[in-house]
């Protein structure tokens, strides 16, 4: 006797890690305007938030870089026109989580001329293992229900012959976000980032995959 059986599993996990999603923007009318104010502002990033809270320069990662003309469009000739250069930079940086650490990440940036635009997310560092123990509670779901279905039927469950599921397709990250514009129109008010950031609990990630299963009866 073959069974068929869908087998879920839900977990619940505490973020560990902070993501900072940064994004440095600078626009000017030539091409070497750009370059040098863009660079001059991730330098300074570098050195005053980085190097400021134990980072080495290293630690953040750019995921993409560009300078490149802009061009806007006029209604009234329908033709566009030249609008000067931007220079644009997304960049990622991953740390343990600490509210402190944060906050002091969080206090520089308010302090910085044209900071960059961060927000910062929050996730798991063990993508594997939360995997694991999610698919492991599935199976056990999986099995419990297809035990059932056997002693149902008179039968005896055998064996587990094939398992299926789609791919992994959950993002390891907590919904909760902090967005740089929120802290800075906060922090001009309070006068202090780590007052916001002390009241700033990141909600927990819910993960959940399931599993199809084929068990055999006798």
């Amino acid at each position: 006797m073959e069974i068929i059986v869908q087998g879920k599993g839900t977990e619940f996990f505490t973020p560990n890690e902070v993501i900072l999603n940064i994004v440095f923007y600078t626009k000017g009318q030539s091409y070497e305007e750009v370059l040098f104010e863009g660079v001059k502002n991730v330098q300074k990033f570098a050195s005053e938030i980085l190097l400021q809270n134990g980072f080495a320069i290293d630690e953040m990662k750019t995921r993409n870089y560009i300078v490149k003309e802009e061009r806007k469009y006029d209604e009234k000739t329908r033709l566009y026109s030249f609008d000067g250069f931007s220079f644009n930079q997304n960049a990622i940086l991953k740390f343990d989580y600490n509210k402190e650490r944060m906050a002091k990440i969080m206090e520089g940036l308010s302090k910085l001329d044209n900071a960059p635009t961060c927000k910062i997310n929050f996730g798991v560092k063990d993508s594997k293992e939360c995997k694991r123990k999610i698919l492991a509670k599935a199976y056990k779901e999986a099995e419990l229900q297809a035990q059932a279905i056997a002693e149902a039927a008179g039968k005896i469950l055998k064996q587990c012959v094939k398992v299926d599921f789609k791919p992994f397709t959950t993002e390891y990250v907590s919904q909760t976000n902090f967005d740089s514009n929120m802290m800075y129109a906060k922090s001009a008010r309070m006068g202090a980032a780590p007052e916001i950031i002390n009241t700033f609990t990141p909600e927990d990630i819910e993960l959940s995959e399931t599993l199809y299963c084929l068990w055999i009866a006798e």
